[in-house]
Order: structure tokens, then sequence, then C-alpha cells
């Protein structure tokens, strides 16, 4: 990564708005439903040009794609990887780990709120997503299919850097860590967790190195991190929950085996919503 000794260098994370009409491309991309390279050259690297020429204009220093390639649902996975399934939510049992953390049920009259609504952030105009009835399960060895999904990405965004007339001194892609797969990947075949994780981290590691060979820094997005903290049932010790975070730290290591340090950077984030929205009980406000 670039550093600076004569100002401060700006960068930022997290999907940016698509553009005016194009808001239901990003789903479309995640979903590998759209794949035709000149389809892709017609309707999707102008409208990412346009972002990376907003990031440049505002004073971002490392700008990225607008990460509008990601998703967290079967086709997505599937269009990355091999051995998984998916199949209905029995009774009682959550589609993905964040539908059954200790912070919901602390938090009952906000989530029950959230989920009538059928959004997350109760922003204005922001569209309500349907209910999930399905899990994705892995059911045999996950492996990556090979590159192909993120390299379209990969070459949409240097096309798009090369016709948005703008400087781009850096960039980078965003992709995700093994131990935020798990959040959304239930697993039904391996016998541990760390074989689960591990065999995570093989496969996402060819996407990684396939960023760094394109030139672009490298992203891991690792929100869960930190925030399986307030997911877990029962509330683990702080000793046990640093050997569960160490195990998931291990799993982004071996996916990074062979990148160099300075070609990565790693977002963590916290993904509490009700406390930020609703003031914590009396009766057990303590840290």
């Amino acid at each position: 990564m670039q550093t600076s000794a004569t100002h401060i260098r700006t960068s930022h994370v997290g999907r940016l708005p698509p553009p005016k009409g194009w808001e239901d491309m990003p789903a479309r991309l995640a979903n590998a439903e759209v794949t035709d390279r000149g389809e892709i050259a017609r309707q999707v690297v102008p409208a990412i040009a346009e972002t990376v020429k907003k990031q440049v204009e505002i004073g971002i220093d490392c700008v990225n794609d607008g990460e509008f390639w990601t998703a967290r649902n079967f086709a997505h996975y599937a269009a990355h990887f091999t051995g998984l399934e998916v199949r209905p939510v029995r009774p009682g049992e959550p589609p993905t780990t964040r539908h059954s953390t200790r912070e919901r049920d602390e938090f009952r009259d906000f989530y029950a709120d959230m989920d009538k609504v059928g959004t997350l952030f109760f922003v204005p105009g922001e569209k309500p997503m349907p209910p999930m009835v399905e899990r994705v399960v892995a059911r045999g060895p996950v492996k990556s299919k090979g590159p192909q999904a993120i390299n379209r990405e990969i070459d949409a965004f240097k096309a798009a850097i090369a016709s948005s007339g703008s400087k781009v001194e850096e960039a980078f892609i965003a992709v995700l860590a093994p131990g935020w797969l798990d959040h959304f990947i239930f697993n039904e075949y391996y016998k541990t967790d760390e074989e689960f994780l591990f065999a995570l981290a093989e496969a996402i590691g060819e996407e990684y190195r396939a960023v760094v060979a394109a030139g672009f820094l490298l992203q891991i997005d690792d929100p869960g991190l930190p925030d399986w903290w307030d997911m877990i049932k029962p509330e683990p010790t702080v000793e046990n929950y640093r050997k569960f975070a160490k195990l998931r730290i291990d799993a982004v290591n071996r996916a990074l085996a062979g990148i160099p340090e300075e070609q990565v950077r790693y977002h963590l984030s916290w993904g509490q919503l009700a406390r930020s929205a609703y003031p914590r009980p009396a009766a057990r406000a303590h840290h």
C-alpha cells in the first residue's frame, strides 16, 4: 500500500450506491447472471467507470469498483465454489447465523420491527428484502471453481479505470474472508470447524491470488471476526473466544499464503445494529 509524507491518504470500505437506473445490476453480477463479455462491456464497465471517476473527484486516493459483485446467497457462492447445496430451513432453524444471536434475544422489539419491514437499516427508500426460507450448506468438498468469476470483476475494473479518464494512483478489490463465509454457509460435510474453515480458505485463496496478480491491492473483508462475539450462544469466555477468533485468523493466513503483506489490507467492522439505535437496558448496563 502506498504511503505519503505530505498528506493523509484516503480510501473507503463498503458497497457504493449504484448509479441511477442500475439498482438491479449488482445482484445480477453477484449471482453470475451477467457473464457475457459484450454485456459487461456495454452495461457494467461504463457504470463502474463513473463510480471510479466520482471517487477520484472527491479526493479518494485508493479507489475500488463499488463492490457490486458480492452477495450473500446460494447463487453467488455456487458461482465460486463446488460442494454447496441449498435446502429449506427446518422449523426453529435460522437461515444464517445472523438470524439467531444474543443481540436479537436482548433487543427483540428492534429486530421484530426490522423483520416486519424487511430492511436492514431503516433507511428511507431502502428496498425490502424477502424473508430467507433456505440455507446454504456444504454437502461435499468445498473447492474453487477457478478464477473465472473473480476475473470478470477484475477485467471490468481494469477496463473501467482505463475509460474513466481519471488518474488512479491505487486501487483495491474486496474479497470475503473464510470466517465471513461461514456466517452464511453451514457445514454439513466436514468433521470439524477447522477442516471446514481451511477448505473455505483454500477455495477463496485462489481468488486472492488472482486479485494480487492483476496488480490490485487485496482487501480481506472479515467483519465476522468481531461480530461473532454477540452471536454465539451461550456467551463464550474471553479465552474461548480468542481460540475461536484465532482459528479464523489462521484460516485467513492459510488463504494468504505466498501473498506479500504490502499488497493486502484487512477490513474489520462491528456488526451490531440494535445497540446504536436502542438504549441498553439499565439492568444490564455493564461492560
